[in-house]
């Protein structure tokens, strides 16, 4: 390096050149800044992907749990119907001290899914069932926390997390039809009709196992499954119990009364607290009681009807018969002197003096295909249990009409069926239908003997 003032002869200067500094940290830092927004963007979005599945699959979960803990359900319904209420710890129920329930627990699929139902031990016998679905993946504790990066890494777990549901079921006696009235449909009371109950197997509340107006009690139940519209109409008529109607289901009383015995002497309208909206009764279809063809055909035969020999159109024994449509008028008569089961394949009537009558200490299950029709001299049950008689429609079937001059005493079950009765004479049992109609100061009385009777069935479902 030399200057032009000092510069010798010959000598040579050195020339220096200053470069400028390229911005290279600048463009590192933009860079890093870059890569961290799109890692924010993307992190959030995994994060929303990640919680939306997790909804989805738990929803999923959520709604799975209702056939595993249904499944619990049918297995206490199979022990209560093989083994009843007095043996509930056989085929390895167990008993549980602290909640006093029999407990079964039962795998149901292989992903591991499984029921605790438990059975309390008393009549009619009350089903508690839980139902336990693996929660799916995502739904844990992720690694690395609640984040995107968790749903990146996986799910660990120390144990498997279940998701849970659990229900409260009630059950009732099928055969009993409980309170006396049941219904899919609309149930209507017109012409005062009235509707009381009575127990023949308890001498205060019954005279010798007969209804008595004195000893009448106010257990009588109305119960419909609709929930829509006037499920019941009470009209005029006298309810001397409680209604019952599945969800929004509409009760309208005229100048009639719901209530007990003392409140309905006095009073109109609904009680409070004899009125509720939460039936879910279950009608169970009816099958033939053997295959038509293999009965055997009642022929003519004595025998005695009110102390009196006669000849009899049918006189049935113990066993099963079977006929085509019936029509017993004029004086033709079938009587019943064992426990029999007749399949009519077809319309069953009576009218004028012809009748059915059923000796005492016999039975009669009448399966009937077409309508049936009861008027004249009707049924005349001699045992005067309802539970001797027992009536039954086919699914085919599709009215019931009973208006006959002797007391109907026994039950029917024909949950396809129109059922109607009419007249003053009473009608002592228990009756379910498609519809239910009471009309022309009709009086129908519950025998609550009749909840001792037949399987047990659900009779309401709550999650808790």
């Amino acid at each position: 390096m030399c200057s032009a003032s000092h510069s010798l002869p010959n000598e040579k200067c050195m020339k220096i050149t200053t470069r400028g500094k390229r911005h290279q940290g600048s463009v590192l830092l933009i860079a890093l800044l870059s890569a961290w927004v799109i890692g924010i963007a993307l992190v959030s979005y995994l994060t929303l992907v990640a919680n939306q599945n997790r909804r989805t699959y738990h929803s999923l979960t959520w709604s799975t749990c209702i056939p595993v803990l249904e499944a619990g359900i049918e297995e206490a319904l199979t022990q209560i119907h093989f083994q009843g209420i007095d043996n509930l710890g056989a085929n390895q129920w167990s008993f549980n001290a602290g909640d006093q329930l029999y407990h079964k627990t039962r795998q149901v699929n292989i992903d591991g899914s499984y029921f605790d139902v438990g059975i309390q031990p008393s009549d009619p016998p009350v089903i508690v069932s839980t139902g336990y679905v693996l929660a799916p993946a995502g739904t844990g504790a992720p690694m690395g926390g609640e984040t995107a990066f968790g749903m990146i890494l996986g799910t660990v777990s120390g144990s498997p997390t279940f998701v849970s549901r659990t229900v409260r079921v009630t059950t009732i006696r099928q055969g009993s039809s409980p309170g006396g009235i049941n219904a899919k449909g609309h149930i209507v009371f017109s012409g005062g009709a009235y509707f009381d109950s009575f127990d023949s197997s308890d001498p205060n509340g019954s005279s010798n196992g007969k209804y008595d107006l004195a000893k009448r009690k106010a257990n009588a139940k109305a119960v419909t499954n609709l929930g829509t519209g006037a499920a019941i109409n009470v009209g005029g008529g006298t309810i001397f119990g409680s209604v019952s109607t599945g969800p929004d289901g509409i009760v309208t009383v005229g100048s009639g009364s719901v209530g007990d015995l003392a409140w309905s002497a006095s009073n109109k309208g609904i009680q409070q607290g004899h009125e509720r909206n939460d039936a879910n009764l279950q009608f169970d279809d009816v099958e033939p009681p053997f295959l038509y063809g293999s009965g055997s055909t009642p022929v003519a035969g004595l025998g005695l009807i009110d102390g009196l020999l006669a000849t009899n159109t049918w006189l049935l024994g113990s066993g099963n018969y079977q006929l085509g449509s019936v029509n017993i008028s004029g004086g033709r008569t079938m009587l019943v002197t064992g426990n029999a089961t007749l399949y009519v394949n077809g319309n069953f009537s009576t009218s004028g003096s012809g009748g059915v009558y059923i000796a005492p200490g016999a039975s009669l299950k009448l399966y009937i295909a077409g309508t049936g029709s009861f008027s004249g001299n009707g049924i005349v049950n001699q045992t005067g249990m309802a539970r001797s008689l027992s009536i039954f429609g086919l699914n085919s079937s599709q009215s019931f009409a009973y208006s006959g001059t002797s007391e109907f005493i026994g039950t029917v079950y024909a949950p396809h069926a129109d059922f109607k009765f009419s007249g003053s004479s009473g009608v002592f049992g228990a009756f379910t239908g498609e519809t239910v109609t009471i009309s022309g100061g009709a009086h129908i009385a519950y025998d609550e003997d009749l909840k001792n009777t037949g399987e047990y069935v659900m009779a309401s479902w709550n999650e808790i």
